[in-house]
C-alpha cells in the first residue's frame, strides 16, 4: 500500500519553511475536504472533464506536501478523466479516501507538534 506521507518529505518542507509550514498544513486541512467531495460528485455523475480538472489540483497540492501516495492515486484518476472517461475511477476514489483519512490524521497530529 502506498506510503500515507512522506515524511521524510515533510521534514525538509519544516526545515526550509519553519512554522510558515503550519499555514501550509492547515490550508491543505480545510481544501482538501471540498476537493474530495468535488470528485466523489464527478465520479458519480460520470463527469470525466470536472474528475480529470479536480484531480489535477489534488495531485499538486497532495504532492506539495508530501503525500506522495495521494498525489499517485490522484494523478492515475486525473488520466482516466483526461481519457474522457470516469471508468475505474471509484476503485480509485476509495483508495484515495481511505489514505486521505491517514494522511489528514498525520498532518493533524503534525500541528500538534
Amino acid at each position: 500500500m502506498e506510503q500515507a506521507l512522506n515524511t521524510d518529505a515533510l521534514a525538509e518542507l519544516r526545515e526550509l519553511m519553519g512554522d510558515a509550514l503550519n499555514d501550509v498544513i492547515r490550508t491543505f486541512i480545510d481544501y482538501m475536504p471540498e476537493q474530495v467531495d468535488s470528485l466523489s460528485s464527478a465520479i458519480n455523475a460520470k463527469d470525466a472533464d470536472t474528475v480529470f480538472n479536480v484531480a489535477h489540483k489534488m495531485k499538486s497540492s497532495c504532492g506539495s506536501i508530501g503525500a506522495i501516495g495521494l498525489a499517485q492515486l490522484a494523478e492515475e484518476i486525473e488520466l482516466i478523466g483526461r481519457s474522457g472517461t470516469t471508468e475505474n475511477t471509484s476503485v480509485l476514489f476509495e483508495k484515495f479516501r481511505d489514505l486521505y483519512t491517514e494522511v489528514d490524521a498525520q498532518l493533524k497530529a503534525e500541528l500538534e507538534k
